[in-house]
């Protein structure tokens, strides 16, 4: 039987879908600590955020990407290396993510030591600039996702990123399917502002090039961490639900890692149960060289180590205790749901709002 269709049974089948839901995780991390005994642990892939510049400035970003110019990030030299060093250790895929990379000229000479070293690649784009690279993308596309992000309707998505955003995201979607890239996400950050569009985001998105559609809320750290007004409510919060559980019988969608573990819905929002590799099967380079197990909110006091002092190598088997042996809260180890949980989403755990067990068991109760 092959693993897919595993999961499927366990997904469809009432009787065990619960326990492939409670159980999910600590599988994992049963898995992951064996392997690390075994000294055979490796990331499956490493999210390497290539650069803080960016041509948006985006009131929801939780890199404030734009706003750091003067970090010294990692030359063309260092970053070859790095793929060079992440290929000899087998992992399968990089991630490249920004700020927004196609502001690095030596991207393409960079996407293709990604390749030599046997590795597959995606990258997040705003999209703004990719019609400037079709031609290297048509000789390089990337294999495994194009990731881009629509941030409400037209006039909406417009304002909260950059006049004409909304079309050209449409158009790069379309240009990369065209050139064959099979995964195409929309990412769609949630905010008081954009979610009564969502109805309407819906149809235009189903008619897009997208083939997948992922929902997160917004991570407190950036230009995002002191604004009230960009969090939603518990009403809010139960009405995306329920309109992700709604859209999914039509299509592919999902909510992102950022809402944690979700008990009872967790299989009616997510593919899979709720799992945070972080330190475990991925984790992050930032443009400066420092490894993160997961961005935690941009700040280096969480970094594992730099890589322009330390190999990523020495530092993936010796550092990430913070995710592997996490010292969580009282009240998180007196919760029967911890087994699953582990404490939710680190970086949302950092300003205490990981934790939405009041709405998914209210949303229980009600049905």
């Amino acid at each position: 039987m092959s693993k897919e269709k595993l999961i499927k049974i366990l997904r469809d089948t009432p009787m065990l879908n619960g326990i492939y839901s409670d159980y999910f995780a600590k599988y994992k991390i049963m898995n992951c600590k064996l392997r690390r005994f075994l000294n055979i642990l490796k990331p499956e892939y490493v999210n390497w955020v290539s650069t803080y510049k960016c041509n948006f400035r985006c009131e929801h970003c939780e890199a404030s990407a734009g706003d750091k110019e003067e970090i010294l990030e990692l030359d063309t030299k260092e970053a070859c290396e790095l793929m060079a060093e992440l290929g000899d250790m087998k992992v399968k895929r990089i991630f490249i993510g920004g700020g927004e990379p196609l502001l690095r000229k030596d991207l393409f000479v960079i996407i293709d030591s990604i390749l030599d070293a046997g590795m597959e690649y995606g990258i997040s784009s705003n999209s703004y600039l990719f019609s400037r690279f079709k031609e290297q993308f048509s000789k390089t596309p990337p294999s495994w996702m194009y990731f881009t992000s629509i941030d409400g309707l037209e006039k909406t998505n417009d304002k909260i990123r950059m006049a004409g955003s909304f079309n050209m995201c449409l158009q790069a979607l379309e240009f990369f399917k065209h050139i064959g890239v099979e995964r195409r996400k929309v990412n769609t950050v949630i905010t008081p502002g954009n979610i009564g569009e969502l109805p309407e985001l819906k149809k235009i998105i189903l008619n897009s090039d997208a083939n997948s559609w992922r929902f997160s809320l917004v991570i407190p750290s950036g230009r995002a961490k002191n604004n009230s007004d960009m969090y939603l409510s518990d009403e809010q919060v139960m009405y995306l639900f329920n309109f992700v559980e709604d859209t999914r019988k039509e299509f592919d969608v999902e909510i992102s890692e950022d809402s944690g573990y979700l008990g009872c819905l967790s299989l009616k929002l997510r593919e899979a149960p709720f799992f945070c590799g972080a330190g475990f099967t991925r984790c992050d380079v930032m443009p400066d060289g420092e490894v993160f197990g997961c961005s935690m909110g941009y700040d280096n006091r969480y970094s594992e180590g730099n890589i322009r002092n330390i190999s990523f190598k020495e530092t993936w088997k010796n550092g990430f205790s913070r995710f592997r042996d996490p010292q969580l809260s009282k009240e998180c180890l007196d919760c029967k749901y911890i087994g699953p949980c582990r404490g939710g989403c680190c970086g949302m755990r950092l300003e205490n709002m990981h934790c939405l067990k009041r709405i998914w068991e209210k949303m229980e109760t009600r049905n």
